[in-house]
């Protein structure tokens, strides 16, 4: 494999070997660039990387245990080819890379992004990369913050050839005895000296340079002083007095000022020193330490600033949490406690696929602004990823304040949003947690205010919620039904049970519902009163409608065999399960294994199926299902927010009177007259009208006099195991209810 070779490699070669870098050890700052640049992508792998002739070596490295690999086969080295930005969307597609054994073996690089660093802008020595495992393209974001990294590791590499080159003058200094003059030109260090008796001041050159003052005529030890900002001077005078008073040596980083007006950061010290003749003189350095500064300030803001908003980031909001837990704030109220408030936005997945990352992007920053602009000066923002962001605020024993400030942000974020001809609104969810005592843990915090946020989202979204223990007893009731559930699957225990559905003039079973419920280990059966949590969490619904699908169709299938007159097996589907892939395709291949035609099976939904974004592929599922002849039946009727518009909009063959209107037939003229409505709609419609719930003798007259076709209810028989099922189809009384040996049902 052959790699491409720059045309001024000669140049290249000796530029590195000038710099003295190769084989070095590591240092902080090159890994903390390596380890933003790894953040900023989301991603395993960082480098920066340095070519000789035949071997790619890390300076600095993230997410590889290697330090070089053979130039050969390094993506880096396209990257010293190129005077721009390089970037590799997935590699197995890429001609130049697809067999690369980086690609093809650990450790299997998809995308690449990477930028050449260069002192000179024309020759470029080492690479700045990060790498992923999976195909992506870097936003322009990313793509801006990774050159502003790049500007910070060449700044590194100069400095780290300033250091040698310091070093080999120092070197070089004490063979010449010019150590001074020497280390002064090359590090920016100027020394000084006042006499503390006479208070005269003598400055080397380098001191005047640093200082940008013509002549060689120093101040005064008051006129020095005055070279920095006043904010500082306090705290400089009284280091000099102390070191001159009681022997203090001292070392100040602060602003400086130079005499043209240029603002400057510099390292200041000094200690006493007592002659021969026995004066006493305070000697001292004074070293130009912007560039370092800068340097360190731009990593500060890269580690603790989102690079999107403009405010801190989550690792800054951890670290401001731990300073207010170890040094809080006294209040004049009450003893001083921290409040989190966590805010989700609610639609903001909608817009950014929607519309793009651009809108995205915007809605993110206006609402960052709004939380900062409304928050106290004593609380501290932060956006701790994705559309999630956190408010710290310190408050007394009560939660009012937190609250209050929640339904204000509530307003503020609900705003419109305007993206150029455009204009958003998103909603927020808030959840907070109050420090109940001084001690408890960040992560206690943090863990409450997740579950009063998750609590919001649960019921409905855009609203406040403060965490308080019965969430947390909530949290463990749904834990411990979904444990319930996924164990009674893995062991074969969840099973359906089936309740007739009747023709309500002849009484004689026409079909079956599906109803999911667990055997117990002593034989028992619970139904879904022990484990409706789970039927609200979308994978363990998804798994229970599948279990229950199967189940039926195998039992309908030996019916069908043994010569029962069952006409068809109808079974729930949960929203999970119709959004999920392949829907149709399991529904049909669970038909042609058992043998089964698409008329004897119905699928029931219930109303909140419809009412989401995903509506229109909702639509196209059942649509399709109806096409094959499966009957689809509108569960719960009447009960909903639009029924009318989904018996217009979806092809629904069936309506499903709820049984709170049929159970208070007789007693409530309100109930009567809905229930005639809907049968009458049903009628109208051509559609079959089944009324639930049928308990007494008195509601099945009303509803055999209203005109009902059929119905279902513990007046016939409560839900039956399969075999029950066969006994009861084939001889058993069924007008009984189902007092059935061994169902010992539980709620």
């Amino acid at each position: 494999m052959t790699f491409p070779i720059p045309r001024n490699e000669i140049d290249r070669l000796a530029a590195l070997s000038k710099l003295r870098i190769l084989d070095t050890q590591p240092t902080a700052e090159f890994d903390a660039v390596v380890e933003m640049a790894a953040a900023i992508f989301d991603a395993p792998v960082a480098l920066v990387s340095f070519f000789d002739q035949t071997r790619q070596w890390f300076k600095a490295k993230k997410g590889i245990a290697v330090s070089h690999t053979c130039r050969e086969i390094a993506f880096c080295n396209h990257t010293i080819f190129e005077n721009r930005l390089f970037q590799v969307e997935d590699a197995s597609r890429d001609e130049r890379f697809r067999r690369n054994p980086l690609v093809t073996g650990e450790p299997h690089v998809r995308f690449y992004i990477g930028v050449p660093l260069s002192l000179d802008g024309r020759t470029n020595v080492a690479s700045l990369c990060v790498i992923d495992t999976v195909p992506r393209r870097a936003t322009e974001t990313q793509i801006a913050q990774l050159l502003k990294l790049r500007d910070v590791v060449v700044s590194l590499i100069r400095t780290h050839r300033i250091a040698i080159d310091a070093r080999t003058a120092e070197k070089n200094a004490r063979q010449r005895g010019k150590l001074l003059s020497q280390v002064e030109r090359m590090s920016k260090i100027g020394a000084w000296s006042l006499d503390t008796g006479k208070l005269t001041t003598r400055w080397s050159p380098r001191t005047f340079e640093i200082h940008e003052l013509e002549g060689d005529e120093p101040p005064s030890l008051e006129g020095a002083i005055a070279f920095y900002p006043e904010y500082e001077r306090q705290r400089l005078a009284d280091a000099v007095r102390k070191c001159m008073v009681d022997g203090l040596a001292y070392q100040i980083e602060c602003d400086f000022i130079t005499a043209l007006g240029n603002r400057r950061r510099v390292r200041t010290s000094g200690e006493m020193e007592q002659a021969e003749d026995g004066t006493k003189h305070l000697i001292g350095i004074i070293k130009d330490i912007t560039d370092q500064h800068e340097h360190e300030r731009q990593l500060w803001h890269a580690a603790h600033i989102d690079a999107l908003t403009g405010i801190a980031n989550r690792r800054s909001f951890h670290e401001e949490f731990r300073r207010r837990r170890s040094d809080p704030p006294a209040l004049a109220h009450g003893p001083a406690q921290m409040a989190l408030l966590m805010i989700d936005l609610d639609d903001f997945k909608e817009i950014n696929d929607g519309h793009g990352h651009l809108a995205g992007d915007k809605v993110l920053c206006a609402v960052a602004e709004r939380v900062s602009s409304t928050i106290s000066e004593d609380a501290f923002c932060a956006r701790l990823g994705g559309d999630e962001f956190a408010v710290l605020l310190s408050t007394a024993s009560d939660v009012a304040s937190a609250e209050a400030l929640a339904g204000r942000l509530l307003e503020e974020i609900g705003r419109p949003i305007v993206h150029g001809a455009q204009a958003f609104t998103t909603g927020a969810s808030i959840g907070i947690a109050r420090q109940g005592q001084a001690d408890a843990s960040e992560d206690t915090l943090f863990a409450q205010a997740d579950l009063a946020l998750y609590h919001v989202k649960q019921n409905g979204r855009g609203s406040v919620k403060t965490y308080e223990p019965a969430i947390t007893d909530a949290l463990e009731d749904r834990r411990r039904a979904i444990a319930r559930v996924r164990s009674a699957i893995a062991e074969g225990r969840l099973e359906p049970h089936f309740q007739p559905i009747v023709d309500i003039r002849t009484r004689k079973m026409r079909g079956v519902e599906a109803l999911a419920r667990i055997r117990n280990a002593d034989g028992s059966v619970s139904g879904p009163a022990r484990f409706w949590q789970a039927l609200h969490e979308p994978q363990c619904a998804h798994e229970i409608d599948r279990v229950i699908l199967d189940l039926a169709l195998r039992n309908f299938a030996r019916w069908k065999q043994e010569g029962l007159d069952i006409g068809f097996v109808s079974v729930n589907a949960s929203s999970a399960c119709i959004h999920s892939d392949g829907y149709v395709e399991r529904v049909m291949d669970g038909l042609d294994r058992h043998g089964l035609t698409a008329a004897d099976l119905k699928i029931e939904v219930v109303e909140s199926v419809f009412l989401n974004e995903d509506s229109v592929d909702v639509r196209t599922v059942l649509e399709r299902l109806s096409a094959e002849g499966i009957g689809i039946a509108l569960d719960d009727f009447g009960t909903g927010f639009a029924s009318l518009s989904h018996l217009r909009d979806y092809p629904i063959s069936c309506i499903k009177i709820d049984k709170s209107f049929v159970m208070g037939l007789g007693e409530n003229d309100n109930n009567t007259a809905i229930v005639n409505a809907l049968v009458t709609l049903g009628k109208s419609m051509s559609l079959s009208v089944v009324a639930e719930g049928i308990e007494t003798e008195g509601q099945l007259d009303f509803i055999a006099a209203l005109g009902s076709q059929y119905g279902q209810g513990y007046l016939f028989s409560r839900p039956m195991d399969a075999t029950q099922l066969a006994d009861y189809a084939t001889g058993g009384d069924q007008t009984e209810p189902a007092g059935l040996p061994g169902s010992r049902a539980q709620p």
